[in-house]
């Protein structure tokens, strides 16, 4: 007897096969007919010239990218396949819960370190976590801003000061001269942006909820974008008032050289300078108790307070260093709830920053 055929998923013949070696196998779905011309479809490409075209493409990009760290590109170390779709990493989520501050002392072997965590206990309750990706800073001043935001009584007022100063910024911005390897079309690309995150402050503004505004941190639907505007926003700060950030630069290099190395890459924390330059460029007010290695005058964690200019735009740079230990007794710090700043003049945004690394930090409530 006759062997049985293969089965074959039933279809129905749309025209005779073609006669050629190449013919699909019976186990094989029927080939595609022809794609319209001018229409793009998620099916692969069914040629080898199509093929040879998406290589020189790929080809053309790479040396135009190439050695340069764009926003385009992926971070340094971050390893993409071509040709394939790639899974999502499995990284720490962007943001963590609120924690008792009083855990960091719990789980550091260093004795230097719990010390000074144990000076913040004295005034804070909690802390979040962001990823240690280069972003922290950003990621943390974002959230922390968002926060504040949502509880302020007149929250539109805000956001439409927040907003002028972004205009501010734009103009500054498009007053620069950008290297076509960042952006094709940089005006195009900030305007852009600059959307997504109006769209972002308003809808805190109008009610969205921090439980929710979490969520969508965690899931990242705050996208990267944002995360690359403020650093823009600091690089268009730094470049446009070159003169007062002249003798913060390091030696021997302007401030171009200083935003393409430092500001740009999106793997590069932040250091002081960036800080104060996103302060300023947006008019937010910014607190960073910093904890870093041993001090040469005891157990003390510095703070900075970081204000923005007077209204005019002019006037030298506000920035109040101290320092405090065990034995301080800082004034109260009463959590306010009309602007960026409690009801003793401080900064209501705080952040804890230890070496390469930025977290949130929250007030006790009975400070």
């Amino acid at each position: 007897t006759a062997e049985a055929a293969p089965t074959t998923p039933p279809r129905v013949p749309l025209a005779p096969p073609p006669a050629s070696p190449t013919s699909p196998s019976p186990l094989q779905a029927p080939r595609p007919p022809p794609r319209p011309a001018g229409k793009d479809t998620d099916e692969g490409p069914d040629d080898e010239n199509s093929q040879e075209v998406a290589d020189d493409e790929r080809k053309n990009w790479k040396q135009l990218l190439d050695g340069k760290r764009t926003y385009l590109r992926p971070p340094r170390g971050h390893h993409v396949l071509s040709d394939v779709f790639k899974c999502p990493d499995t990284r720490k989520a962007a943001l963590g819960r609120q924690k008792r501050l009083s855990r960091l002392v719990e789980k550091h072997s260093k004795n230097f370190f719990k010390e000074k965590i144990k000076i913040l206990c004295q005034h804070y309750a909690h802390f979040r976590r962001t990823r240690g990706d280069g972003s922290c800073f950003y990621r943390a001043f974002l959230f922390s801003y968002l926060e504040n935001l949502g509880l302020m009584q007149d929250s539109q007022a805000e956001v439409t000061r927040l907003m002028e100063h972004v205009a501010m910024s734009r103009e500054n911005f498009c007053r620069l001269k950008w290297d076509k390897a960042y952006f094709l079309n940089p005006e195009e690309y900030f305007s852009s942006v600059v959307s997504e995150f109006s769209h972002l402050v308003n809808s805190v503004a109008n009610g969205l909820s921090s439980s929710e505004l979490y969520n969508r941190s965690i899931q990242e639907i705050v996208p990267l974008r944002i995360i690359s505007l403020l650093r823009l926003l600091a690089e268009t700060e730094i470049r446009s008032r070159e003169d007062d950030y002249k003798s913060l630069l390091p030696k021997e290099m302007d401030a171009l050289t200083y935003c393409c190395k430092e500001l740009r890459p999106l793997d590069v924390e932040a250091e002081v300078l960036p800080m104060r330059a996103l302060t300023y460029a947006l008019g937010i007010p910014l607190r960073v108790e910093t904890v870093g290695e041993g001090s040469n005058c005891g157990i003390q964690v510095e703070r900075l307070d970081l204000f923005p200019r007077s209204e005019s735009g002019k006037g030298p740079l506000h920035l109040v260093q101290s320092y405090w230990s065990s034995i301080t007794t800082p004034g109260p710090q009463d959590i306010g709830r009309g602007n960026l700043l409690s009801s003793d003049g401080t900064p209501l945004l705080t952040l804890l920053c230890r070496p390469r690394h930025c977290d949130i930090l929250y007030r006790s409530e009975q400070n």
